[in-house]
């Protein structure tokens, strides 16, 4: 058909089909609708959109119907009675209950800065906030996360801008500047145990240091050793919230791509994701990783896109009690 015909065909059948359909009590009472639920909206969603498709060829074109109610979709002669009426020129399609796209809470601007928001150094694109802890020598709450997030793979000067969320959020001086970089451990071509650096909060930049959003709370850092077998849980800029479990400990020669070359890592923690999703992505670097009772054990910093039982990648972390020794850490009271 041409477009003008289905236009034609489109208000046809909002008054001969739609129409009666969303007329039926039956199916108003099945939708949960009450005069007091629709007071401050100007009409009830009807559940079924019409519109415009491609058809057979060039210029050709058919009704789209586009269905977003399931106790719609599940009456026995709603395909049929839309074929009927348009002869066949119709796709019909079930796109389920629609949400506005925002982005997620992890990839915005967080006041205050929380465990598994999205920062970095001004000259990156993102990674994780990975904990807000104690720097013994002076007594501040400081930002962890890893060197390639906060120092650019040891190319940043102490000092340099922070900034939550990071560059590729969005995130610009001087208005998202949330501290300066304090302290990284150097990055090694061989024998790294850690890629782990901190930043000092600026002014007026308060912090949430247990608060993790959508799972708890953080109890504390984890004073047992990690087993193979034991639960992980990240909270990361990418994924978010993600269960997993470990693989492996102690791993030594673990070799990681980064902009300055391959370097390699020992005594790292491997961990798979749970389910059909993997533990981590690209962005989730600097993740703090916890076991099921919220006990810090690892610092998420590399992973790749294969392996695992589930085939969704391995990711790898840093032994945080590694961590918090070479950058004189602790958890605040």
């Amino acid at each position: 058909m041409d477009k003008e015909s289905v236009r034609a065909l489109k208000a046809e059948m909002a008054e001969q089909v739609v129409g009666p359909l969303l007329s039926d009590s039956k199916i108003v009472r099945s939708f949960g609708i009450s005069p007091t639920s629709l007071r401050n909206v100007t009409a009830a969603p009807p559940g079924i959109a019409l519109g415009i498709a491609s058809g057979n060829g060039q210029r050709d074109y058919r009704l789209a119907v586009r269905v977003q109610r399931r106790t719609l979709q599940a009456l026995p002669d709603l395909r049929a009675r839309f074929e009927e009426q348009t002869r066949g020129e119709v796709d019909l399609r079930y796109i389920g209950r629609l949400e506005k796209r925002q982005l997620p809470w992890y990839q915005t601007r967080r006041r205050p800065v929380q465990i598994g928001c999205s920062i970095g150094h001004y000259a990156i694109t993102a990674g994780t906030l990975g904990a807000l802890l104690r720097h013994n020598p002076s007594g501040e709450t400081v930002i962890l996360s890893n060197n390639h997030v906060l120092a650019d793979e040891d190319r940043a000067t102490v000092g340099d801008d922070i900034l939550q969320p990071g560059r590729y959020d969005l995130g610009g001086r001087p208005a998202d500047v949330v501290g300066t970089l304090l302290d990284a451990v150097p990055l090694q071509p061989r024998g790294n145990l850690v890629d782990a650096a901190i930043a000092r909060l600026a002014g007026g930049i308060d912090p949430d240091r247990l608060l993790l959003e959508g799972a708890g709370a953080l109890a504390g850092v984890r004073d047992t050793p990690i087993e193979p077998g034991d639960a992980a849980i990240k909270i990361g800029r990418t994924t978010g919230l993600t269960h997993g479990i470990v693989t492996a400990v102690e791993l030594d020669d673990v070799v990681v791509g980064y902009d300055v070359g391959d370097l390699s890592f020992d005594r790292q923690i491997e961990i798979e994701g749970t389910g059909a999703s993997g533990f981590s992505a690209g962005g989730d670097s600097g993740s703090l990783i916890m076991d099921s009772e919220f006990r810090a054990f690892g610092l998420l910093f590399a992973g790749g896109d294969s392996g695992g039982s589930n085939g969704q990648g391995l990711t790898f972390a840093n032994e945080l009690a590694t961590v918090l020794a070479r950058l004189d850490l602790s958890l605040a009271p």
